[in-house]
């Protein structure tokens, strides 16, 4: 089975209704045990997520602020995401967490083709882009080792084994001798799945069976903020590729121009979700 992770703060709660709905949709219970919300705001923020916009899973549904994780938070909320989506991954019961941003929306079912006969989840792999160097860095030198590959998809929805996270963690404070969550926000431009990617290569052959990254089934349809020129590319990709997930950033998504917005809300309401909490 796996839990799902969401990290999520204020500006991004009507977004992440939309996301509630999908994983209502598109996720069986027979698959999905718990979801976590980790909230990268005030209690007050927490406080008002409902359960119940994830209908048949609204009693699985666990809201964790992030003051149960500490209160030494970085000033950048990027930065406070990045570390949330491992300390709430080390919180799930399941083999498997699959962490997404509040705006990632499932537009097909989530099943067990994403796995391969031997258990292993079909994630491929791909060379680590140059906007990520610094945090390859940070990690080659943490671990001594050489990363040159990333895990796929390299973003959300991205799977952690939940119990590879928590030894990652333990190690990481050995090896450091700090907090794990202060450590991670000190290092300014780390990720948290280039993290992740470089202790499983530090590790060595332990958790080669985890992966199999010569056979990807897990596609995203993104659109960051700098993607704006390319949205058509980028709608046409949701439109014929059959993507797990697709999302628009928030910054993003006000540049795009009110005909563009409609063509995304139709292309959800195609797959049955309404678009009434699409951020505006």
């Amino acid at each position: 089975m796996i839990d799902i992770v969401t990290v999520v703060f204020r500006e991004e709660l009507e977004i992440l209704r939309v996301q509630a709905q999908s994983i209502d949709l598109f996720c069986s219970p027979e698959l999905v045990q718990d979801i976590i919300i980790v909230v990268n705001d005030t209690a007050e923020v927490a406080n008002s997520i409902d359960t119940a916009w994830w209908g048949q899973f609204q009693d699985c549904v666990r809201i964790i602020p992030r003051c149960q994780f500490g209160h030494d938070w970085s000033d950048n909320g990027w930065v406070s995401q990045q570390v949330l989506k491992i300390l709430g991954s080390a919180q799930a019961y399941s083999k498997w967490a699959q962490v997404m941003d509040a705006k990632t929306i499932l537009v097909k079912p989530v099943d067990n083709s994403i796995w391969d006969a031997q258990g292993r989840l079909r994630s491929g792999s791909f060379d680590i882009y140059s906007v990520f160097y610094p945090a390859r860095d940070i990690v080659n030198q943490l671990f001594g080792i050489s990363l040159d590959h990333q895990i796929g998809p390299g973003g959300v929805p991205f799977f952690f084994d939940t119990d590879i996270v928590r030894s990652m963690i333990t190690d990481i404070e050995k090896i450091t001798s700090r907090p794990f969550l202060n450590w991670f926000q000190d290092q300014g431009r780390l990720t948290e799945f280039i993290l992740y990617c470089g202790y499983i290569l530090y590790c060595g052959d332990k958790h080669s069976s985890v992966y199999a990254m010569q056979d990807s089934a897990i596609l995203p349809v993104n659109i960051c903020h700098s993607e704006i020129g390319i949205f058509d590319i980028k709608l046409d990709q949701m439109l014929k590729q059959n993507p797990l997930t697709v999302s628009i950033h928030r910054n993003a998504w006000n540049k795009l121009s009110s005909l563009q917005q409609q063509q995304y809300r139709d292309f959800l309401i195609s797959k049955n979700i309404s678009t009434i909490g699409l951020v505006k």
